[in-house]
């Protein structure tokens, strides 16, 4: 994630009377009336609403562009919807706590995750797997651009040692063990099943297992 810990902040006070969160002199909502810049910005992604009910929305600030988006989900969805929130600023999703925050069960927000944490959840790859429509709130996308563009373009590692902190059975960990841990997952298991003699111990559980995940696989590339 981008460095935060040097940063400028500080709230002001729109003329509508609303907080307005100022980080490195950048004004996360309008000064003059962000109820009204929220709604704009909720017009131009009315097909991507209409659409999809899920959406996975790029920077929360203190959340009126949320507020506006529920109106219109609302309309379109009834309460089936869903929208997630990323805010890589952790004092501004305080403040928008403190603040503004919308008691919405629909509503979910991280906040301040690294991206590689983000992945680590299964809620949240399980959310991107039903490929959500994704609104950019325009303020904190271009203050987080790299956040942003890093979460979007996320590759997980492969190596057969990155995938230990997922495994709960016992048994998957005590085969992954006997791979080698540099190579990445599918490359591992190819080189425990066809080692350069050739031969298989057929009384190798763990080949055993992965004989018959890969056979369709194996047939086609004439291997079997």
């Amino acid at each position: 994630m981008e460095e935060l810990s040097l940063y400028k902040y500080e709230v002001k006070v729109s003329k509508t009377e609303h907080k307005v969160p100022v980080v490195n002199d950048v004004h996360l909502h309008s000064i003059y009336n962000p109820i009204k810049e929220a709604a704009a910005l909720m017009a131009k992604n009315t097909a991507i609403i209409k659409a999809k009910n899920e959406l996975l929305v790029l920077g929360l600030g203190y959340g009126y562009h949320i507020q506006e988006a529920i109106l219109l989900l609302e309309k379109e969805w009834g309460n089936d919807y869903k929208v997630v929130v990323i805010e890589p600023n952790e004092k501004v999703y305080s403040d928008y706590k403190k603040y503004v925050l919308i008691n919405n069960e629909n509503v979910k927000v991280y906040a301040a995750n690294e991206i590689v944490d983000l992945y680590k959840d299964k809620e949240f790859v399980n959310y991107l797997l039903n490929k959500p429509g994704i609104i950019s709130h325009p303020a904190s996308f271009n203050l987080y651009e790299n956040y942003f563009k890093g979460l979007l373009s996320y590759k997980a590692p492969r190596t057969v040692a990155s995938f230990k902190e997922y495994i709960q059975s016992s048994f998957v960990e005590e085969a992954l063990e006997s791979l080698n841990q540099d190579l990445d997952i599918v490359s591992a298991i190819d080189e425990k099943l066809y080692p350069h003699s050739g031969e298989i111990d057929n009384k190798d559980h763990f080949l055993m297992t992965f004989q018959e995940m890969v056979k369709g696989s194996l047939q086609l590339e004439g291997r079997e």
